[in-house]
């Protein structure tokens, strides 16, 4: 007797009874396929050893008595009758058709005696009207005495297998006529035979008895594709089901008692809690999981199929686990999902995630029905404002389902999670953050509960907050529920630890050897990632005599974070499937094709039917940008030299439409350089703003670190003159120009690093993408690297990341700036007849000046109006990483006497 979870064993006791029915199916058309062909090849069949002949092909039944009766037709009449007496199966005299069809058959068993047609010796036959000649008259009828035989057509319309059926209920055995009963084909026909009879009879249509361990083998293949459970697990002493311990009693009440004739183990989940840490850079494009664990780093591998276990070979893409899921029954998803609060038993035939959802979206990227079932932006879906985040996904039974925005709802220590109330129905990122914490805590390897995450530096809190929770509820739900009413529960945490920059700082100095110094080695991080490009900058330096005291060996000492907002891999390839989309507007509108714009691109003139947010736009757009990958990541674009693509996009109203899309892909290539190239200049801007700032003087050798797979990128190795070739040299060349403007003389020597590569030797050796989750695992609390962050010290929340002021002879002047103090008041400008026209930036370039109208400039007229408005000026104050509150006073010593005041939203 063990007690097993009510629901999970009810879905699991359904599901092994449908793959033993499967197998068992399977099975028996295997066997059944086999006893088909071997009946084919032998006609005649001894039935009742050879009291009767089978006719395979005809399916008539002859008699083959013992002692042979002749006589007139009445006497055959008779003679029937009397036959049918017994309630077994009907017989007949045969008609000519009958005999012609056996005697013309020189293997008939029954032909014997000198004439080549006659049966049992006789010339003829009796049929049911008159008798036949079987010899020199053949096949001529007459009246008169002749052999009489019975035949039946009882097996005449049966199958094969019906007619084994039948001849087993009648206890009836079988040989082929033409066949040595010892011969081992005959043996294997038998034992086919039984298998056919054992299925038809006993198992097919009754419930098949399947012990525990059988049910509940599969647990964690269902759901996560993970393997499937070996028999020790149940009955080894030194193992056991964490899902079968019950120690409290309201739990129990939750469970069923299973009787069960095996051995079966039980195991506290608190047996196998882990003494480790794990870190997770939820990243745009793909996501890592690393552990420390008794000093050792270890990367794990999300999403992948039974047979990925079994590779001989790993690669770095293995560990670069996808942030991608793709619904093929959306209905069968929520109904799981919503039934159990942990470890749900979510069918993996109903939702994919990570490496398998993306092999189908990249198999599929045509497929219209494949494509708008996946969901594939989770962390840029993230940051968007609720009026943006509704994003809808078809699934493959064509299920619609809209995506509610992100909000917080952290899970309460000390109390079970209620999904019932004011609980999001289907949170991607939490379900994204459940399917990684079922691989991260398999049973096979243990129990985590201490997890660290990492952000871009121009989140503000308030989205982190959000993803945090999400990521706390959907790990929680990967916990065996039993460990829920654990003191050690209380021990789990996931926190954000250091920015992704930072962090990658952190590994990236070790792995590239390089060392800390006294004064500090100056660095600089240019993270470009899938959905945002970080900028960080620091020194690196040993500990303080007083740092020394407190545990610390070296000290990453960074304070001049900042970034590119829209400078990301898949913001780029969106753009990109943006302009092409415009390129091809008035076939677009031909087709009544819409597509999507990008956050950070304009709207053109006549696109007011063609920019749509509905599930087709989204859709077109990411059909396309599937497509324009190999451009971004390559600098090769598939097509033939018409340099049209023929791809099957989506109308407005849902219907699939054959298009030509004519690809520039000359100026696709020139706008990717220039904004490559404006987000490098902004790189070294604040660059030389951060240093001097800080350091109060530009060091003279700066060390480049490239982070993020988007830095592998030949224009981004090509500006910084890390290529040889003749295209590279150009960029090169470019670029130099661009740094004389920024430094002038003083341009200091960059040491650039070639983005990290993976070590076949070692494949937990940190590169551009895994270097973050492996960095901040350096940087946790009880490690002897010690991160300051200047940035985080002087704010509540991350730094601002924007330039904000006004414009004054056509020209930008920024009197707010990236990385100031929050809620410090800051003379704006002037009123012009009652408007303020406040201009905004994220372009660090904003420091060296922008003309009015350049693109990145954001602009947006704030009004005033009222009699006290005369003689006072704009104020502006920073709020948070994205907002600002501003209002009037006549000088910054009447700040108390501010009025009009606003919060101000920056896009």
């Amino acid at each position: 007797m063990i007690f097993v979870p009510k629901l999970k064993h009810q879905k699991l006791l359904e599901s092994a009874i449908r793959i033993d029915k499967e197998k068992n199916q399977v099975d028996f058309e295997t066997v059944q396929t086999a006893v088909e062909k071997y009946i084919q090849q032998h006609r005649w069949w001894s039935i009742l050893d050879g009291e009767l002949i089978l006719d395979f092909t005809t399916g008539l039944l002859w008699e083959n008595p013992k002692a042979v009766i002749s006589g007139s037709r009445i006497v055959a009449k008779k003679y029937i009758k009397d036959k049918n007496l017994k309630p077994s199966i009907i017989w007949r005299l045969p008609n000519i058709d009958d005999v012609k069809n056996v005697v013309e058959d020189r293997t008939f068993p029954l032909l014997k005696g000198s004439g080549a047609k006659y049966i049992l010796g006789y010339s003829a036959i009796q049929l049911d009207s008159n008798g036949m000649w079987l010899d020199r008259d053949y096949p001529n009828t007459f009246e008169g005495d002749t052999l009489i035989l019975a035949i039946s057509s009882y097996f005449r319309n049966k199958n094969i297998t019906e007619i084994l059926l039948t001849l087993d209920q009648f206890g009836w055995n079988l040989l082929p006529c033409s066949v040595n009963e010892s011969e081992i084909d005959y043996q294997f026909f038998l034992a086919n035979l039984e298998e056919i009879i054992w299925y038809k009879n006993t198992y097919e249509n009754a419930e098949p008895k399947i012990d525990l361990s059988s049910i509940w083998e599969n647990v964690d293949y269902i759901s996560t594709r993970l393997p499937k459970l070996e028999n020790l697990r149940f009955t080894d002493i030194d193992q056991g089901m964490w899902e079968f311990y019950t120690q409290n009693q309201s739990l129990q009440e939750q469970y069923l008692q299973v009787d069960t004739e095996q051995a079966i183990r039980y195991r506290n989940p608190e047996l196998d809690i882990r003494n480790a840490k794990v870190a997770i850079d939820f990243g745009t494009s793909s996501t890592v999981v690393a552990i420390r664990s008794n000093g050792k780093d270890e990367l794990l591998r999300i999403g992948l199929q039974e047979e990925d276990f079994k590779k001989h070979s790993i690669s770095d893409n293995d560990f670069e686990n996808p942030t991608i899921l793709e619904f093929l029954d959306i209905q069968e998803v929520l109904n799981a999902w919503g039934s159990e609060v942990y470890r749900p038993l979510i069918d993996w035939n109903t939702v994919h995630c990570s490496h398998e959802a993306r092999l189908r979206f990249r198999d599929n990227d045509s497929d219209p029905k494949i494509v708008s079932s996946i969901f594939a932006r989770l962390k840029q879906w993230a940051l968007r404002e609720a009026e943006q985040a509704r994003v809808r996904i078809t699934d493959q039974k064509n299920h619609e389902y809209e995506f509610k925005p992100l909000f917080e709802l952290n899970p309460i220590k000390g109390q079970s999670l209620n999904i019932q109330k004011d609980y999001p129905q289907l949170d991607p990122i939490e379900l994204y953050a459940w399917f990684l914490g079922m691989n991260i805590n398999w049973r096979e390897r243990g129990i985590y509960l201490k997890y660290f995450m990492t952000f871009p530096v121009a989140y503000p809190n308030e989205v982190k907050e959000k993803i945090l929770a999400s990521f706390r509820r959907g790990l929680v739900r990967s916990f065996p529920e039993s460990l829920m009413y654990s003191e050690r529960f209380n021990e789990f945490s996931v926190l954000e630890l250091a920015s992704e920059p930072a962090a990658f700082a952190a590994s990236a100095l070790n792995a590239l050897n390089i060392e800390p110094t006294e004064n500090g080695t100056p660095y600089a991080v240019f993270d470009f990632g899938g959905g945002t490009t970080d900028f960080d900058y620091g020194i690196y330096r040993l500990a303080t005599l007083e740092e020394e005291d407190e545990g610390t060996d070296d000290v990453l000492e960074h304070f001049g974070s900042a970034g590119d907002k829209y400078l990301g891999g898949e913001n780029l390839l969106e753009n990109m499937a943006y302009q092409v989309f415009k390129y091809n507007q008035n076939l677009c509108r031909e087709k009544e094709i819409s597509f999507t714009k990008p956050i950070d691109a304009d709207r053109f003139v006549g696109s007011e039917l063609l920019i749509m947010q509905t599930q087709a736009a989204y859709t077109n757009t990411t059909l396309l940008m599937s497509k324009l990958r190999p451009l971004w990541e390559g600098g090769i674009f598939n097509q033939d030299d018409s340099g049209v693509l023929s791809l099957t996009l989506l109308n407005r109203d849902g219907q699939r439409v054959e298009c030509e899309i004519k690809i520039p892909q000359h100026e696709l290539i020139e706008w990717l350089i220039a904004r490559i190239r404006d987000g490098l200049k902004n790189f070294f801007t604040a660059l030389k703003t951060s240093f001097e700032n800080h350091l109060k003087y530009l060091p003279d050798e700066i060390h480049i670190l490239l982070a993020g797979n988007s830095s592998r990128s030949r224009i981004v190795l090509g500006l910084l003159g890390c290529l040889e070739d003749d295209e590279a040299q150009t960029l090169k060349e470019l670029f130099q120009h661009d740094l004389l403007e920024i430094f002038w003389e003083n341009v200091p020597a960059f040491e650039v690093h070639l983005p990290l590569q993976t070590d076949e030797t070692n494949p937990f050796k940190p590169t551009t993408k895994t270097g973050v989750a492996l960095g901040l695992l350096r940087v946790s609390p009880g490690e002897t690297l010690k991160v300051i962050n200047h940035a985080q010290q002087n704010n509540v929340d991350s730094p601002f990341q924007f330039f904000v002021g006004t414009h004054r002879r056509g020209m930008f002047t920024a009197s707010i700036k990236r990385g100031d103090a929050y809620e410090k008041w800051q003379e704006l400008g002037p009123i012009r007849a009652g408007v303020f026209p406040l201009l905004y930036t994220t372009q660090s370039q904003a420091l060296s000046g922008i003309e009015r109208g350049t693109n990145g400039l954001k602009e947006q007229d704030i009004e005033f109006s009222g009699s006290d408005i005369q003689g006072k000026k704009v104020f502006g104050r920073i709020m948070s990483p994205d907002s600002i509150e501003i209002g009037l006073a006549v000088t910054v010593d009447h700040i108390g006497q501010m009025s009009h005041c606003q919060m101000i939203q920056l896009k």
